[in-house]
């Protein structure tokens, strides 16, 4: 079985005393292909690095909704120029671009860490950033459900997203059965980690049967979110494979037959060639 996580911040410190050996372990569960999503500009420029060096890491930029107070009048350059001096190396060492999507970009209204007014600010300019740079967005959305399908639904409206490519994916959802058709409206797939797993998980059990499989995708969002049975431990890319088991029950199907689907899925998202 191949697997593609995609959505697990390696990047990060956290795994800082051991990446060779996550990365071993991520082949040896069959996980092929890692998207690093950036938080920060410097996050993002961390992913950016490890993606160029790795043929199976792939890497996006953006600023989280936590941090949309960072954002300044050069931000938007900024990330141009990581984009395509990234993408640039990645091509000249031989390999294809490895810079494949913009995020996790959104809105928080859960911890608030930045004011909501920029947020929305911050988000509407990443929306026309990924546009630009003709890349799908990786959508952030944790208690802001309808802040956020509004200001998709103007995107949309505004001609932001491609009408013959996937607009992006909604990372994480948590969000209801009933909003999955709006976002698949809207050109998005949607992403499921290791909540479904956990005990009396209801919600998420029931939006990810509402997806259909052209339109799913599975990440791990390591370090965050560990599936069962690990949960309590730093969640990892090589546990992704029990995400994709309990999908499969969901959707009453092999597991290898999932495995296939949101591979592929992931591939057409970010318009990766085999």
């Amino acid at each position: 079985m191949i697997w593609f996580d995609t959505h697990a911040h390696i990047q990060s410190e956290d795994f800082n005393d051991d990446f060779p050996d996550v990365l071993a372990r991520a082949r040896a569960a069959g996980v092929t292909r890692i998207l690093l999503p950036g938080s920060t500009e410097a996050d993002s420029r961390d992913a950016c690095r490890l993606a160029v060096d790795n043929l199976m890491l792939y890497a996006a930029v953006g600023v989280h909704p936590h941090d949309a107070k960072t954002w300044d009048s050069g931000s938007a350059d900024r990330f141009v120029k990581l984009v395509r001096t990234t993408n640039d190396k990645a091509l000249k060492a031989g390999r294809d671009r490895c810079v494949v999507a913009y995020g996790e970009i959104g809105l928080d209204y859960y911890r608030d860490l930045s004011p909501r007014d920029v947020q929305r600010t911050v988000f509407r300019k990443q929306l026309e950033l990924a546009h630009e740079l003709r890349l799908p967005v990786i959508i952030h959305m944790r208690e802001a459900t309808e802040a956020t399908l509004d200001m998709l639904r103007q995107a949309y409206e505004d001609g932001l997203f491609s009408k013959d490519h996937p607009a992006g994916v909604v990372h994480c959802y948590s969000g209801s059965a009933e909003t999955v058709p709006i976002l698949l409206e809207l050109g998005f797939m949607i992403g499921f980690d290791g909540p479904i797993t956990y005990k009396n998980a209801r919600k998420p059990i029931e939006a990810l049967a509402a997806v259909p499989l052209d339109s799913l995708v599975l990440e791990t969002d390591a370090p965050y979110l560990t599936p069962h049975p690990h949960r309590g431990k730093r969640n990892e890319p090589s546990y992704l494979p029990f995400i994709g088991k309990k999908a499969a029950e969901i959707h009453n199907m092999d597991v290898e037959d999932i495995a296939a689907r949101t591979t592929a899925n992931a591939l057409r998202l970010f318009r990766i060639v085999k």
